[in-house]
C-alpha cells in the first residue's frame, strides 16, 4: 500500500506511481509523437464525427468499471479486517475457556499459534508468494507445507478434542467452531477476490476505449492548431482517460504481490503482536513507521 507520510509524501506517491505506469506514460508520449505530423484535414474529419458521444461512453464506462474495481479492493480490506476481529476474539475466548490445567495450556498455545501462521500463511497466498522465514516454525506439530485452509481444519480438530476430552462445554465449543467458520468464511471471501478477477475481455474494452477516446480528444485538439499549448492540452486530456483506466486496474487487484496491495503482512503482524505479543519476532514490522509502501 502507498502512503502519503510528511511534507515529501505526495512526491514520494507520485514517484511511485509514476514508475508503475512508466511503460504507459511512455507509450502516451509515444502516440502523440506519431499524431501530431498526420495532416489536419484528417485529424478532424476522424475527431468530429464520434468525440462527443465517444466522451459519453467512455467516462460512463471508465467510471463504472473503477467503481467495481474500488469495490473489490473496500471488500478486500473488510474481509481482512474481519481476520483481524475474529483472531482477536479468538484469542479472547480461549482465555474464557482456559481451566489453568497444563494439558489445556498446551492446547490452548498451539491453537494460539497455529492462527498467527494461518494469517501469515493466507496473505502468502493470495500474493503467490512463500512466507516470510519462521512462519512455518511456529507450528511444529503441524505439516511444513500445510496451507490456510487445513490450518484452520487443525483448529477445528483441536476443538473436538477438548470437547471429546471434556475440557469444553456445549456453550465453549459453539463459541470456538463459530469463530473457526468466521474466518473460513472471511478465508473463503478473499481467495474469491484474488482467483476471480474483472473478466480479461471487458478489462481490453475498456483499456482500449480508453485510449481511442484519448488519441481521438489529442487529435482535435491539435486540429485546431500545432501550437505547443494546444499539444500540450491534448496531451494532458488524454493522459487522464488513460492513467484513470489504469489506476483502475491497479486497485481490481488488491493482493497481487505490488506496491498497490493492502498492507497484509502489516496485518499479519498485528495479529501476532495481539496472540503471542509484541516481543515475538513476527511481531516487528517490516517497514518502517515513515516508509511510503507497507505491504
Amino acid at each position: 500500500m502507498i502512503r502519503s507520510v510528511g511534507r515529501t509524501g505526495p512526491f514520494k506517491v507520485a514517484a511511485r506511481v509514476s514508475w508503475a505506469l512508466r511503460f504507459t506514460l511512455l507509450a502516451i508520449v509515444a502516440v502523440a509523437a506519431v499524431m501530431v505530423p498526420i495532416p489536419d484535414q484528417i485529424q478532424d474529419e476522424n475527431a468530429t464525427a464520434v468525440l462527443s458521444v465517444l466522451g459519453i461512453g467512455a467516462t460512463i464506462f471508465i467510471g463504472f468499471r473503477n467503481t467495481t474495481a474500488y469495490n473489490r479492493w473496500w471488500e478486500a480490506r473488510t474481509l481482512w479486517g474481519a481476520v483481524i476481529i475474529n483472531c482477536r476474539a479468538l484469542d479472547n475466548a480461549l482465555a474464557s475457556v482456559d481451566d489453568g490445567s497444563d494439558t489445556m495450556a498446551t492446547v490452548l498455545d498451539r491453537m494460539r499459534r497455529r492462527q498467527v501462521r494461518h494469517a501469515w500463511r493466507l496473505a502468502a497466498e493470495l500474493r503467490g508468494v512463500e512466507p516470510p522465514a519462521g512462519v512455518s516454525d511456529l507450528t511444529p506439530e503441524d505439516p511444513a507445507d500445510a496451507d490456510a485452509t487445513m490450518l484452520l481444519t487443525q483448529q477445528a480438530r483441536d476443538v473436538r478434542a477438548l470437547s471429546d476430552a471434556d475440557r469444553l462445554d456445549p456453550q465453549g465449543l459453539v463459541m470456538l467452531m463459530s469463530l473457526n467458520t468466521a474466518l473460513v468464511t472471511a478465508q473463503s471471501g478473499l481467495e474469491r477476490i484474488r482467483n476471480q478477477p474483472i473478466p480479461v475481455h471487458y478489462d481490453l474494452f475498456i483499456r482500449l476505449l480508453a485510449w481511442f477516446f484519448g488519441i481521438m480528444v489529442f487529435n482535435r485538439l491539435d486540429a485546431t492548431s500545432h501550437h505547443l499549448w494546444s499539444i500540450a492540452i491534448g496531451l494532458l486530456v488524454m493522459s487522464v482517460f488513460i492513467i484513470a483506466e489504469r489506476l483502475g486496474h491497479f486497485i481490481e487487484v488488491p493482493m497481487n504481490n505490488t506496491v498497490f496491495d493492502l498492507p497484509m503482512f502489516r496485518f499479519c503482524t498485528t495479529i501476532t503482536g495481539n496472540l503471542l505479543g509484541n516481543g515475538h519476532p513476527l511481531a516487528r514490522a517490516r517497514e518502517d513507521a515513515r516508509a511510503t509502501v507497507w505491504m
